[in-house]
Parts: structure tokens; sequence; C-alpha cells
């Protein structure tokens, strides 16, 4: 009984020590496929080299009138003449109301003639100076009274030209919100002018793309009602700082609109392009790793080992996505089946596999 019992005790041991040294070893065929004579794992594979990135930024946006002016009176009156047709085109310049102004060319008609008599006296009390006969102070007064009455005159024109009101800017009027007989004060608005010739887009950048935004790079803007058209512009401000609340940079473009198909108001689609450059280096989307270091990708050695490449992120589009730092022109990176991938394991790149069977 005790020698069978010795000998299994033995065996025991020896299977504990052959577990053990298992264990502490190399890794198992179970582990490394290919070591156990199993393929290795297929994957598609990805050569990086440098290729053209137009960096565009989208956003979206409202067009805007180029200027806007809700036109109102200077003065109080009322409302005689109405020079233009709702929605139409005006000039600089072209009448658009005229207010009732018999009483301002009254006033006018009484300030000239409190002038004529100012100078006649001015002219007199001049004369009568030379002669000795009235005192400097008295020439002081009549001259002081000749000012006087030519400011009056002055003020009377202003007067009668505010009973005239007419276009601030080349544009289009809108719908006028008053009729020839209406008493209309300074606050009261009489008609919208806008003008249309190009439009000025508003928008902003992140502050991360702050540094690449440049005076005169182009934009390109979509509008719902014409959904198959691009219309250019051109950015023309930049802010000189950066909005505090959002952490955004204000940016303003032109968009030329010589046919007035786009309208103030319509949503906009905008695309800025921010830089173009010949020696980007872009991955698919696919390639991108993430773990609790950070973003990687598998690089390949000459031996197709795959080792864990940590990588920083640039611009993103069009399922690529910019590596800043991190790889090297001529990297070959696994571009599918990363979940396949194991740190230092020999991997099988698919157009290998093709290029072999034929």
């Amino acid at each position: 009984m005790r020698k069978k019992n010795v000998s299994a005790f033995s065996g025991f041991l020896v299977a504990i020590v052959f577990t053990f040294s298992q264990g502490c070893g190399e890794p198992s065929s179970l582990d490394n496929p290919s070591s156990a004579g199993l393929p290795p794992a297929i994957v598609e594979v990805k050569e990086i080299n440098p290729e053209q990135l137009r960096l565009v930024y989208e956003i979206p946006g409202t067009l805007q009138a180029e200027m806007s002016v809700e036109v109102k009176s200077e003065v109080e009156g009322i409302i005689s003449t109405i020079g233009f047709e709702e929605g139409q085109k005006v000039s600089t310049g072209d009448l658009l109301f005229r207010l009732r102004d018999s009483e301002q060319k009254a006033f006018l008609h009484e300030a000239e003639a409190s002038l004529s008599l100012a100078k006649a006296t001015h002219t007199r009390t001049l004369v009568l100076a030379k002669r000795e006969i009235v005192s400097t102070s008295q020439l002081d007064t009549a001259y002081a009274e000749l000012a006087v009455a030519k400011a009056r005159v002055e003020r009377a024109k202003v007067n009668l030209e505010r009973t005239t009101i007419r276009a601030p800017f080349d544009g289009s009027v809108g719908a006028r919100a008053v009729d020839v007989g209406d008493r209309v004060g300074s606050e009261d608005v009489l008609v919208r002018v806008d003008a249309l010739d190009r439009l000025q887009l508003s928008f902003s950048v992140v502050e991360a793309y702050s540094a690449r935004i440049k005076l005169g790079i182009p934009v390109t803007v979509e509008v719902a009602p014409f959904p198959d058209e691009k219309f250019p512009g051109e950015v023309y401000f930049i802010s000189p700082a950066l909005d505090e609340t959002l952490r955004r940079l204000p940016i303003k473009a032109w968009v030329p609109n010589p046919s007035h198909r786009l309208r103030p108001g319509l949503f906009a689609k905008i695309k800025a392009e921010l830089s173009e450059r010949s020696d980007a280096l872009m991955i698919p989307e696919s390639a991108l790793v993430y773990d609790l270091e950070g973003p990687f990708v598998w690089v390949l050695d000459k031996d197709n080992r795959a080792h864990r490449n940590p990588v920083d992120l640039g611009f993103q589009s069009d399922g690529k996505i910019e590596i800043v730092k991190g790889l090297v022109p001529g990297s070959r990176v696994v571009a599918s089946g990363v979940h396949k991938v194991v740190e230092g394991f020999v991997v099988a790149p698919a157009q290998m596999l093709e290029g072999d069977a034929s």
C-alpha cells in the first residue's frame, strides 16, 4: 500500500513541475498561431506616402446683405410723394419720399430776408466805422448779426432738404410701410433698402484652426434653393481677437451676387479652404486604434511584424485622417483587420498573398 501511494504522489509532483515549466517559459503555440504552424492573420496594408491635402472647414451660416438700412425721416411731416415701386432697384441719391415742405420753405424765405437785412446793416456800419462815426463795438455787433443770419439760412436749407428722403446707397427697396398722406416721425420706418450686388457671409472657426485662416482664402456656399450649385466667395475680414465665450475666431467673406439670385437670410452651408499642402501623411480611418494611452496604428517592419506606433492626429476628411506626428513616409500600416493584430506577431498582408497566389 505504501509503495503505491509514494508512486502516485511522485507522479503528481512531476505533473506540477511540468505544468509550471510550461507556464513560465516562452508563449505556447496556442498564443502564437504562427509557431503552431497556423497561417498568420490576414490584414490589409497601406504604404503611407505624402499626398495633397486641402484643409476645408465646413460650417453652417447665414447670408446677409452687404448693407441694409431701415429708412426713416429726420423730421416730422406728412408724406406727399413716393418715388419708387416696391422691390425695384435704386441708385444712391434716388428719391424715395418727399414730405410736405411749405412750412420749411417759408422758414427759409424768412431767414433769407433776415440775411439781406443783416448784410445791408453790416455794410453801412462798416462805412461809418471807417469814418469813425460808429464805435468798434457797433461794428462787431453788426458782424455778429450777419453771421447769425447766415447760420439761420443754412439751418433752414437743411430742414428743407430733410423733407426729401433719398436712397443712401445702390440697392433694392422692400415693401413700403407708409402711404401718401401719412404723418411720420423720426422713429417711423418708411422702407428698407438692401445692397444685394454682393452678400456678406459671417462664420467662425475653432481655436485650433485660427492660425490657418488667411485673408483672401476662397469659400464656397451652398443653399437650399439651388442644391446643385456652389457660389464662390472670398474672406475679407479676420477678427483680431477670439470670442471669449465661444473660443472661436469670427470671420467674414464676400459672396458676389450680380444676378441677385441669392437673398439675405438664406441658410448657407459654408466650405472654407483654410490651407493646401502636398506633404500630408494620411491614413484610412479604419487604421486608427485607440487604447488607454491614446491613438496609435500598427506599423509593419520588414519581416511583417506588427508594432504599436503612437500618433498625433490632424485634419479629418473623406474617411481619412492626417497624421502630424508618429509616421514617416514609406511606413506600412495595417489599414483593415486591426482587431486581429498582436504586438510583435507576424501578419500576412492581403496584397502579398494575392501576389503569391498568382
